[in-house]
């Protein structure tokens, strides 16, 4: 077994305790470099980190967590993922802290029945990310993925009866019509 394989396995078959020094965190998005901006609740981290991140006075924070090489090329965050990050050393003034372990569905889905799930997530996100993961039935953003995609020409089954809409072969090709050809021959 590799070294991939080996941290593929680890990565499936841990179970997770977020701690105050390693919280919880969401992926806000990739900085490049193996960097990704994380955004951390205040009330989950100890007094010491949110002094040194300038963090007090904000119920939430963003930094810079860096992933580790032995997860680079094996194991992929997303953003919008969940990832326990390890805030209690800070690699450099923008750096706030290292990926300890990316959150994969079924560790979430533990976390959620153990109680151990933070219960502030499911609504300040939106003021974080600027739009709801979890949206509402009925939402705004419920309304928007069933018009389908935007760049896509819809037809309507009531005004397809005419031929004239219909596309003819490829476009790019030129049309021979038959009529032309049989009244020039003869």
């Amino acid at each position: 077994m590799g070294r991939g394989k080996y941290t593929t396995q680890e990565a499936l078959e841990a179970q997770p305790e977020p701690t105050a020094t390693c919280p919880i965190v969401r992926v806000l998005g990739p900085r490049g470099q193996n960097l990704h901006e994380v955004a951390v609740a205040s009330s989950l981290v100890s007094p010491e980190i949110n002094a040194r991140l300038n963090a007090d006075a904000q119920p939430w924070f963003t930094t810079l967590a860096q992933l580790p090489p032995r997860f680079r090329s094996v194991l992929w965050v997303r953003r919008g993922s969940y990832v326990l990050a390890d805030l209690s050393d800070q690699l450099t003034d923008k750096i706030g802290g290292e990926i300890a372990m990316v959150l994969l569905a079924a560790q979430v889905k533990r976390l959620k029945q153990t109680g151990q799930w933070p219960s502030l997530y499911a609504d300040k996100w939106a003021e974080i990310s600027g739009h709801s993961s979890h949206a509402q039935p009925g939402s705004e953003s419920d309304d928007q993925d069933s018009q389908g995609n935007p760049n896509r020409r819809v037809v309507d089954d009531e005004s397809s009866d005419s031929d004239d809409m219909l596309p003819r072969g490829n476009p790019n090709q030129r049309v021979i019509d038959d009529e032309s050809s049989d009244a020039s021959s003869d």
